[in-house]
């Protein structure tokens, strides 16, 4: 065999190997993955047992049962009676951030702290959630709720202002300005001191017979109407219920998801319970807590039983991304400095610079 031959074929074998290594399958990419801290006792944390989370002045603020606690990044500050008197209760039941400032509801009585001065905003008992706007504020409680523009403080209930029921678990303010009041039986939006109601389609239970209870209006197509946490989300709002989370403008556009659950259903004459899939991650679907990156390009989701990050319209597969986060349930979540800060009755989890999955890489120096 002359050279020129021996130069073709090796040329030849080159060319079969490459095309052999062309028709091998890739191995997807190792999708990135980010590290968490766990914030306890041990580490400084005042009480692991965490009611709430929010970002507020730089710092992070945690409700428990046993005060309000503010982290800098190097040491927690505890707020209690003792020591902040406009605080009614150390027991807090919900923290809000709105109009800059940061509203604290408590077992007895509510209150607001705007980075300089506290006040105290509302004295007549246990406040389930509190938020102001300019000279507009509103508690949500048992018995309806206690409002006010600037005059004179009302109940705005079932009885006068035509509150789906009176049983509020959340106020919040949508990214029009309107007040919206979460309750145990539906939603209702704020008009003139009377309530527009919202409440998905039902199953009740009527001796032997199961019935269905339509939507009012007939397109509302809330999850559950059990309101547990409300949040605008661009100009939709986000609401969590008991029964799962819809992203809606409570209008004709319902992006409802759920986990597998349990419904009643009526077979051979009898009421039995069956299983149903879900159409999403979410690991629970009791939602407890949501917050947003600043740009909402992530929802975060806390439910009773996990945790659960909504990236633009994907589910992030969060064993994946985040490997090793407890599965656990979850009573507060809050975005602060491209941290997710993840709080539950274990102590406070830090999932570090997750804002790395939308950031642009800064341009490289000439």
């Amino acid at each position: 065999m002359t050279s020129r031959t021996w130069f073709a074929a090796i040329i030849g074998m080159a060319v079969l190997a490459f095309a052999a290594g062309c028709g091998q399958p890739k191995e997807p990419p190792k999708p990135t993955t980010f590290e968490f801290e766990h914030h306890t006792r041990q580490k400084g944390l005042p009480e692991e047992a965490i009611t709430s989370l929010v970002s507020f002045g730089g710092k992070i603020w945690a409700g428990s049962k046993n005060g309000l606690f503010c982290y800098d990044s190097v040491n927690w500050q505890i707020h209690q009676r003792k020591n902040t008197n406009v605080l009614g209760s150390d027991i807090i039941e919900d923290l809000k951030v709105f109009d800059n400032v940061l509203w604290i509801a408590t077992d007895n009585g509510a209150c607001r702290y705007d980075g300089n001065n506290w006040a105290s905003v509302y004295t007549g008992g246990r406040a389930r959630s509190v938020i102001g706007r300019g000279s507009e504020l509103a508690v949500a409680t048992a018995y309806g709720v206690v409002y006010s523009n600037g005059g004179e403080t009302k109940t705005l209930g079932r009885e006068g202002a035509g509150l789906v029921m009176d049983e509020v678990n959340q106020v919040m303010f949508d990214h029009k300005g309107q007040l919206w009041a979460g309750t145990r039986a539906g939603i209702g939006k704020l008009a003139s001191d009377i309530f527009q109601n919202f409440t998905g389609p039902a199953k009740s239970v009527m001796g032997s017979s199961l019935i269905d209870v339509p939507a009012s209006p007939a397109n509302c197509q809330l999850p559950g109407n059990n309101i547990k946490v409300l949040m605008p989300f661009g100009e939709k709002m986000a609401i969590g219920t008991t029964s799962g989370l819809s992203l809606t403008d409570l209008m004709s556009g319902y992006t409802n998801y759920l986990s597998q659950h349990r419904e009643w259903a009526q077979v051979g004459g009898q009421i039995v319970e069956q299983t149903v899939s879900g159409n999403s991650p979410l690991p629970g679907n009791v939602i407890n807590a949501l917050a947003r990156s600043d740009g909402n390009e992530m929802l975060f989701v806390g439910t009773d039983k996990g945790l659960a990050i909504l990236h633009g319209n994907e589910w992030l597969k969060l064993k994946e991304v985040v490997p090793g986060f407890p599965s656990i349930a979850i009573t507060g979540v809050a975005w602060h400095n491209g941290d997710l800060w993840v709080a539950t009755g274990e102590g406070i989890y830090q999932i570090k610079k997750l804002s790395a999955l939308f950031e642009k890489p800064a341009p490289a120096a000439n």
